[in-house]
């Protein structure tokens, strides 16, 4: 099932709605125009309509991209209402990806929203994907059959060049990507077969998988504390104040890459998976992790640190 809001653009609004943005988005007005004009005609695809995807969609369309489309099939329920834009008492049964489109769509009515209510499929992947700029994967990490068409799609799609990822735990928020050319999720992931995972405490695929998009675990609690909890809730416990942060390096990351400026001398390259980066808010520190299944020591990542810039002072 996809519906379609179609925009009605109002040159004069849309000019003054997004005024503020412009400044930061080239070195010279010339830059800036060119920049935002080229937001404007870029697609995004948002897999993924709950903490962060649901508040992306709302975001990007701030930002004046003038083509949206999310998908997700899940409805909004109690528990979602501690981090969940549109998760409220009114909201609870309504499908995710409808009640964020349009809240999107209503911010200014200038950006067609495509919106998928039965998710990502192994049958509606590649439609999603068409035409798509970027792509956020924000499906549910236990529903790798999605996840799997959702990249499959994207390798094939040839306009799309990236997908991006933010996930959280605890304090910290991990930020992440795809490359036709680098790892792909199915190597990353190792499993045997993708089937979604249906019990996230019966399943030794969720502790993997922890492991593998948070190699920077926080401090506190302790990893097997945190697997005693899921264990007996059958479900991932979500501190509220990290996907906000997550919304916001995604965004940034996103623009950088729809603009095609995510490089120095404009901004630090992020690397693709395996690697990671990861801010901890609690511990004010941020860096890039390698995720290869095993949880980093902090002490031993800047011990790692030290002798690499030691290395490097001394070349």
């Amino acid at each position: 099932m996809k519906t379609l809001l179609k925009a009605k653009f109002d040159k004069d609004i849309y000019r003054k709605r997004i005024n503020r943005t412009i400044p930061f988005l080239g070195v010279d007005e010339a830059a800036q125009e060119s920049a935002q004009q080229k937001l404007s005609q870029m697609t995004i695809g948002i897999a993924g309509a709950g903490g962060i995807g649901g508040a992306m969609a709302v975001r990007l369309a701030r930002f004046g991209v003038k083509k949206i489309k999310i998908a997700d099939p899940d409805t909004f329920d109690y528990s979602n209402i501690n981090r969940q834009l549109g998760a409220c008492l009114e909201n609870i049964g309504q499908n995710k990806a409808r009640v964020v489109g349009e809240m999107a769509y209503k911010l200014a009515e200038d950006v067609d929203i495509e919106i998928y209510e039965n998710g990502i499929t192994e049958d509606s992947a590649e439609d999603f994907v068409q035409g798509c700029d970027l792509i956020l994967d924000q499906v549910d990490f236990s529903l790798l059959k999605e996840k799997f068409a959702l990249h499959r799609a994207f390798r094939k799609e040839s306009r799309c060049r990236t997908i991006l990822a933010c996930s959280v735990i605890g304090w910290t928020a991990h930020l992440y990507k795809f490359l036709k050319t680098s790892m792909p999720i199915e190597k990353w992931y190792s499993f045997k077969n993708e089937e979604s995972i249906k019990s996230l405490a019966d399943s030794d695929k969720t502790e993997q998988m922890l492991k593998l998009w948070a190699p920077r675990f926080p401090l506190y609690p302790s990893f097997a504390k945190i697997m005693q909890w899921i264990k007996k809730t059958d479900a991932l416990p979500i501190f509220a104040g990290s996907p906000p942060v997550a919304e916001g390096l995604l965004t940034q990351r996103a623009i950088l890459c729809l603009l095609n400026i995510e490089y120095p001398p404009y901004a630090e390259t992020l690397p693709p998976i395996p690697s990671i980066y990861i801010y901890d808010a609690a511990q004010l520190q941020g860096g890039i992790y390698f995720s290869d299944g095993s949880i980093k020591k902090q002490m031993e990542i800047d011990q790692f640190n030290a002798e690499l810039e030691k290395l490097l002072n001394e070349k």
